[in-house]
């Protein structure tokens, strides 16, 4: 992967991040990635729902692993 599909990805994340900071969570953001292509996305909303498991990258994977149908996210 070269350096500005890397940024790229990193400004999605960012952008995910954002939303979490814009609802009061820790501003934390997450992509999973195949192919060149996010398959997954997620950011913090542990506080508004009450819920640990909803850390951004739970999130993004558990997207992940819908789009791919299945729980392996290899090359990813």
């Amino acid at each position: 992967m070269e350096l500005h599909e890397k940024e790229f990805f990193m400004r999605e994340a960012l952008k995910e991040a954002q939303k979490a900071y814009d609802q009061a969570e820790v501003p934390i953001g997450a992509v999973v990635v195949l192919n060149g292509e996010i398959i997954g996305r997620g950011h913090n909303l542990r506080e508004k729902e009450q819920d640990a498991t909803l850390h951004a990258e739970i999130k993004a994977i558990r997207q992940a692993n819908q789009h791919l149908g299945s729980w392996r996210l290899e090359d990813c």
